[in-house]
């Protein structure tokens, strides 16, 4: 069995964002507690504790731009914070999955969130399989009510577009936990802000810089779906 953590990067047209994400990453069970431990091994070093609150949370926004916890730390810190997430993020028990909706192409662009989830859910469905998981998602997020509704007409009825797919592999309702309460929900915020930060078109020191650090590791999703196409 998974447990899949997701989390979501929403468009921001005034800032040229205009793709919308949810992605995540699918872990076997037994081995959630291992990777667990990388992060808090992580945080004890940054920190000096493992206790999960907001002012030890991986929020990678905010390691990249200095926020938060991370005020104050000097640009190559902040690099090697992240390189370390990503490093962990890229082992062999992590399967990395995202969906993203180009809103540009929607006849009705505010669908984008909507069919975000739904290519997502269908994507963890391919990777688990005949095995099952469970979908955690970020307490904070303004779209969990939507996202609690959505999937289960998924799992009623399947996708909703004629091509859909059985959502049969994944179990129960979509959990939300605050992320500084889960350090598997921190890995999924990075792994998408990696993900969108490969893509886009910053420029500089730590933007350079992060590129360099990333070199090598491999963050290849094990499914996706990019759409329209």
């Amino acid at each position: 069995m998974y447990v899949t953590y997701f989390d979501e990067v929403k468009t921001n047209p005034e800032q040229g964002q205009h793709t919308y994400y949810v992605g995540g990453i699918a872990v076997p069970i037994q081995h959630i507690s291992a990777i667990e431990n990388k992060v808090s091994e992580l945080a004890k070093e940054l920190f000096g504790s493992v206790e999960l609150k907001p002012s030890t949370e991986f929020h990678a926004a905010f390691v990249y731009h200095g926020k938060g916890p991370f005020k104050g730390m000097q640009v190559g810190q902040r690099i090697e914070i992240l390189r370390r997430l990503a490093e962990i993020l890229a082992g062999e028990d992590v399967k990395r999955i995202y969906s993203a909706i180009d809103s540009r192409k929607l006849y009705v662009a505010g669908k984008a969130a909507e069919f975000a989830f739904a290519h997502f859910c269908e994507r963890v469905q391919m990777l688990v399989g005949n095995d099952h998981t469970i979908l955690i998602g970020d307490l904070d997020d303004e779209s969990m009510g939507d996202m609690i509704q959505d999937f289960s007409q998924y799992r009623a009825q399947g996708t909703p577009w004629s091509y859909g797919i059985e959502i049969k592999s994944i179990v129960d309702s979509v959990h939300f936990a605050h992320s500084h309460h889960s350090r598997l929900i921190q890995l999924a915020d990075a792994y998408l802000f990696l993900l969108t930060h490969s893509r886009g078109d910053g420029k500089g020191g730590i933007a350079n810089g992060l590129a360099k650090a990333l070199e090598g590791i491999g963050l290849y999703a094990h499914r996706y779906k990019e759409w329209p196409g």
